[in-house]
């Protein structure tokens, strides 16, 4: 695998944490009520470039749209990027990944597109399902073959991982650790690990946006590992690490993605509230 193809498939692990279980405890529940469902759009830039990886610039554009519905929440979430390696070699790559996740957290449909590099498209699309929230399970990979793997107790998925770190962060906890499926690969759950950082006042932007408003954060770190089924003598460095600073309604103001070799900051652009439905 080429440097700049290992580069394009690390791109797609943002998309596990903007989507959004304890056991769902109260506290949890109150933080997923206070939960917004809402669209945004960030604008992302090169912060930083290790020597030796020849990325000279980076520029980009993430979206997602995170709804509730009925019977769970829908996650819409969009992600382009032109990395920039000089003597005109200019790598685009686009991914996009549309998941659904019932509101108990017990199951879990996905479909993941990304291209890039000039290379076929690749698509993953399956469904995933738990006995109980956090409970063990199974994930049915439908695309790009079919494939069954066994998910270990304690898994969570996307959107209830969120709730989890979130709740955590509010109530002033210092270090979180799960495992969570996202569908990304042909794999099982992955750890990603969280370290809560001191509230602050809130995330100034670089220029107003409007529908958006300004309210303390919560910053933390998260650490993505691989999947536990590749061993776990392979999950002592991150694959990829994230500096994200969440409001209590679920709003990320800004982010940070640390690919290793590069260092993208994203500042959100747009914004929308969507509305809740009346079920």
């Amino acid at each position: 695998m080429t440097q700049e193809i290992r580069h394009c498939r690390l791109l797609i692990f943002v998309f596990a944490l903007l989507g959004a279980n304890f056991g769902l405890s109260s506290f949890a529940k109150g933080a997923q009520n206070s939960i917004v469902p809402h669209s945004a759009a960030y604008e992302l830039k090169l912060v930083h470039a290790v020597s030796g990886s020849n990325i000279i610039g980076v520029e980009g554009f993430m979206s997602y749209d995170w709804s509730r519905r009925c019977d769970g929440w829908t996650n819409d979430q969009r992600l382009f990027l032109a990395l920039n390696y000089g003597q005109n070699q200019m790598v685009r790559f686009k991914a996009v990944s549309i998941t659904w996740e019932s509101s108990d957290g017990t199951r879990f449909r996905f479909k993941i597109n990304r291209n890039g590099m000039g290379q076929d498209d690749e698509r993953i699309e399956g469904e995933a399902i738990l006995e109980e929230r956090g409970g063990a399970g199974e994930v049915l990979f439908e695309k790009p073959k079919a494939k069954k793997i066994r998910l270990p107790k304690g898994t969570l998925f996307p959107t209830q991982h969120t709730f989890q770190t979130l709740a955590k962060a509010i109530s002033g906890a210092k270090f979180d650790r799960q495992l969570v499926f996202d569908g990304d690969e042909l794999e099982g759950a992955a750890p990603i690990t969280t370290v809560f950082l001191p509230k602050q006042a809130e995330a100034v932007l670089k220029k107003p946006v409007k529908g958006f408003s300004p309210k303390p954060v919560y910053p933390m770190f998260q650490a993505f590992f691989p999947p536990t089924s590749r061993g776990r003598d392979q999950d002592t460095m991150p694959e990829f690490e994230m500096k994200i600073f969440y409001q209590a309604n679920g709003v990320a103001p800004r982010i940070f993605l640390n690919y290793g070799d590069f260092k993208l900051r994203g500042d959100l652009i747009g914004f929308k509230e969507s509305p809740k439905p009346a079920c």
